[in-house]
C-alpha cells in the first residue's frame, strides 16, 4: 500500500496544485490531509474547494479551527512583536475572505484519523496525539515529552503536522514522522513537501517529496491581496522562526 500523506497548505495553492500534479506521478493508492488548509496565504478559499471536489480525507488543524470558528486567535506559538501582528493580520483576513461555506467545512474537519494497512495501525492528527491541534512535536522535542504523548496511543504510526518540519522519530516502539508542509515550509527548502509511505507486509519504506512550484506567483497574489510582506518572503526562503532537517528517504524493518 503506497500512501501519501500533506498539511500546512496554508492558502498556497500553487504549491498544492503543483504537489497534486506530482502525487499523480508515484502510483498512489490513498491520499490523506494533516490540515491548515488556510490561513498565511492568499487562497484560502480556493485550496478548501480543492480539497473538498477531490474528497480527500483530511483532519483539522488549527489555522482550520481558528478561521471556521472565527476565533481571534490561531493558538500559535508567536513570538511578541512583529510576528504576532502578521499572524493576526492573517488571520483576520482569512476569516474574512473564507466564505460561509468554506467556514462550515472546515469546522465539519475530524480531530484525528485512524486506520490499518497491512498489519500497521496509523493514527493521523495535526498537532499531537495529547494535544490534537496545537502541541509541536519537532526534530528536538525531547524523548521524554514524546514517550509521554505516546504512552496511550495505539498505532504503530503516528503521523502530524502543524510544525512544518518533516522528521521521523522512533519512539515507544513507534515510529512518529512529520510530513512537512505544502505550503509554507520551514526547514531552509522552499519546494513545498509531502510524505509517502509505503506498507508492505508489516515493513514500511519512506520518502519525503520535495516539489518545486511558482513561489514568484504566489508572493505576487500576497502583495495584490494587501497581506504582510514578511509572509512571502517566508516563502522564499523556505523558512520562519524554525529549523530542522530530516533524511528524505529510507526503508524500516518494522515488524509487529
Amino acid at each position: 500500500m503506497r500512501i501519501v500523506f500533506f498539511s500546512d497548505i496554508h492558502g498556497n495553492l500553487e504549491a498544492l496544485e503543483a504537489v497534486l500534479k506530482d502525487i499523480e506521478s508515484q502510483n498512489i493508492e490513498r491520499i490523506y490531509c494533516l490540515g491548515d488548509l488556510v490561513g498565511y496565504g492568499p487562497q484560502p478559499q480556493e485550496v478548501v474547494q480543492r480539497i473538498r471536489d477531490l474528497k480527500i480525507p483530511t483532519i483539522m488543524g488549527n489555522y482550520d479551527d481558528a478561521i471556521g470558528y472565527e476565533k481571534k486567535s490561531c493558538g500559535c506559538a508567536y513570538n511578541p512583536g512583529r510576528e504576532t501582528e502578521v499572524g493576526d493580520e492573517s488571520l483576520n483576513w482569512s476569516i474574512t475572505n473564507t466564505s460561509a461555506a468554506a467556514k462550515e467545512f472546515l469546522r465539519s474537519l475530524p480531530h484525528t484519523l485512524e486506520f490499518e494497512e497491512e498489519g500497521v495501525k496509523f493514527l493521523l492528527v495535526h498537532g499531537s496525539p495529547v494535544d490534537h491541534l496545537l502541541e509541536y512535536i519537532r526534530p528536538d522535542t525531547s524523548s521524554e515529552r514524546l514517550q509521554k504523548v505516546l504512552e496511550r496511543v495505539k498505532a504503530d504510526v503516528v503521523v502530524n503536522g502543524h510544525t512544518h518540519l518533516p522528521m521521523v522519530r522512533w519512539a515507544m516502539g513507534k515510529l512518529v514522522f512529520n510530513d512537512g508542509s505544502v505550503g509554507r515550509p520551514k526547514d531552509g527548502n522552499p519546494k513545498a513537501c509531502y510524505l509517502i509511505i509505503d506498507v508492505v507486509q508489516q515493513s514500511i519504506s519512506y520518502e519525503f517529496r520535495r516539489v518545486e512550484y511558482d513561489v514568484k506567483s504566489t508572493v505576487e497574489k500576497i502583495t495584490e491581496v494587501g497581506l504582510p510582506a514578511e509572509l512571502g518572503l517566508v516563502l522564499v526562503l523556505g523558512k520562519g522562526y524554525e529549523m530542522g532537517q530530516s533524511k528524505s528517504k529510507n526503508t524500516i524493518d518494522f515488524k509487529i
